[in-house]
């Protein structure tokens, strides 16, 4: 869709590697989370740990999917495709940025955007508090947790520059937990608005 044939043979062996990158980084963010649920109750077996994660994962990402339908794309379209960009291949924006966001439909971004979503949602926060989300509040937990991650990178790359000894500790705590704490402190405001 964003390429010619020409065009890809040109790429494909740095598109190849970028792909198995971000494959092997995914794998290796379940894998960390397949071992920590097992940790937590070592009698589940380990392929039903996995197929707890994919269901919690589809299950965020259809969420999301919801709620972007919803959501005036031309409006949102510059806002949303730096979520997009984050999940493909960087070397695609090494010659073709400028096309990309016009040739790419929007279904297509609207699943990158959810499904990349989702699974940093579910790798970073674990099973047990996905799954106590309820159906109802998933969608707009899910909107709030991409806009405090957003916040709390910003924060973080904030404390990193700030040239203390102690920064790049903080820095990891905040990415570590701190989406989390922004996004649920982000809904009970907004619950206590409503």
């Amino acid at each position: 869709m964003t390429l010619s044939a020409d065009e890809f043979v040109d790429i494909k062996e740095q598109y190849v590697h970028d792909v198995l990158c971000r494959l092997r980084e995914l794998a290796g963010q379940e894998a960390s989370l397949l071992f920590a649920e097992s940790a937590r109750d070592p009698t589940v077996p380990h392929v039903k740990i996995s197929e707890q994660i994919s269901f919690a994962c589809l299950r965020v990402a259809t969420a999301l999917a919801a709620l972007l339908d919803r959501f005036d794309q031309s409006a949102n379209k510059d806002r949303l495709w730096p979520l997009v960009r984050e999940q493909l291949p960087p070397v695609l924006f090494e010659k073709y940025a400028a096309r990309l966001p016009e040739r790419i439909p929007w279904e297509y971004q609207k699943s990158m955007i959810a499904n990349g979503l989702a699974s940093r949602l579910v790798y970073r926060e674990g099973l047990t508090f996905v799954n106590s989300v309820p159906d109802s509040a998933l969608p707009s937990f899910a909107l709030a947790y991409l806009q405090q991650e957003q916040r709390v990178r910003a924060l973080a790359a904030e404390v990193a520059k700030s040239g203390h000894d102690f920064a790049p500790e903080v820095s990891r705590l905040l990415l570590q937990g701190g989406v989390r704490a922004a996004a649920e402190e982000a809904a009970t405001r907004k619950a206590a608005r409503a």
